[in-house]
């Protein structure tokens, strides 16, 4: 049986359809109040409260592994070990960690960055079979532009002309399930890409092509694009996290070269924004 510890985030969400169509038991950390998420018949939601030992006792109970992921926050060290005690002492052997490429605990100007090295050296001292996962940026981020793609054919955001290096979030979540299934990939790291790097200028046009309108890509201020984000209701601090990472892609701190770790693990290429396009296209419905 394997734990999914994130119902709700792109990559969480792909790894338990991935899951489900291997027919392998499965249970997914769920919120103790509201409506829980719609879970394929394998899997079985988990009401789970960090601060109450035993919801956290009965979740990791008879885990095999655990896929390790949780929305970015300054607290996400202290959630996970907090988890990872008790499934070590519940005798669950191995984690898949979902990090982001350019994790590093010394990082001094990206914070979400920060956090995510930091998450990794406190979850390698644990003593538990770690295998990292470092995505570059998702494709599904795209989503948040949505609104903007449909009522203006516009992307706006404060990203100049560097090319980023993409990922569809399945592919990452596939490389997690063949972790979660195959203890031969623990203790690696894979810093997982598509297979190209794109502008958001010519992200734009590509979706563009595919949802059958024009789309352009407009560059704005890091105070504009925290205006955006301050009307979208995002904390304070993860705005100024936000903003620290997109600079960090933009000024090709951390940017890299596309690699080949989707094809090395899966035994398949991974998909291009073409096939995010059409795969999404009705999320680009009408706002």
């Amino acid at each position: 049986m394997f734990l999914v510890t994130d119902a709700t985030g792109h990559v969480g969400k792909a790894v338990i359809a991935e899951l489900a169509s291997h027919s392998v038991p499965v249970r997914v950390l769920v919120q103790p109040t509201g409506e829980p998420p719609q879970l394929p018949a394998n899997a079985q939601a988990a009401p789970c409260n960090f601060n109450d030992e035993a919801s956290v006792q009965r979740a990791v109970q008879g885990a095999e592994a655990i896929f390790l992921a949780c929305p970015s926050m300054p607290q996400i060290t202290e959630s996970q070990l907090r988890l990872l005690r008790v499934g070590k002492a519940a005798d669950v052997k191995r984690v898949v960690q979902l990090s982001g490429v350019g994790a590093n605990a010394e990082m001094c100007c990206a914070r979400m960055l920060r956090w995510y090295g930091e998450a990794e050296k406190a979850i390698a001292a644990t003593g538990l079979q770690v295998t990292r996962l470092r995505p570059t940026i998702q494709m599904q981020m795209l989503l948040e532009f949505a609104p903007g793609i449909v009522q203006h054919g516009q992307i706006a955001g404060p990203f100049r002309s560097t090319r980023w290096t993409w990922v569809d979030a399945r592919d990452v979540a596939a490389v997690a399930v063949a972790a979660l299934r195959d203890p031969a990939h623990a203790e690696k790291t894979y810093v997982i890409t598509g297979a190209e790097s794109l502008s958001y200028h010519e992200v734009a046009e590509r979706l563009g092509a595919v949802l059958g309108k024009q789309i352009r890509y407009t560059d704005i201020t890091a105070n504009e694009a925290r205006g955006w984000l301050q009307a979208k209701g995002v904390p304070p601090v993860m705005i100024e996290a936000k903003l620290e990472l997109w600079d960090a892609c933009a000024s090709n701190l951390i940017n890299v070269a596309p690699t080949s770790v989707v094809r090395e693990v899966t035994g398949r290429e991974p998909r291009s924004l073409e096939d995010f396009a059409r795969d999404y296209k009705t999320s680009f419905g009408s706002y």
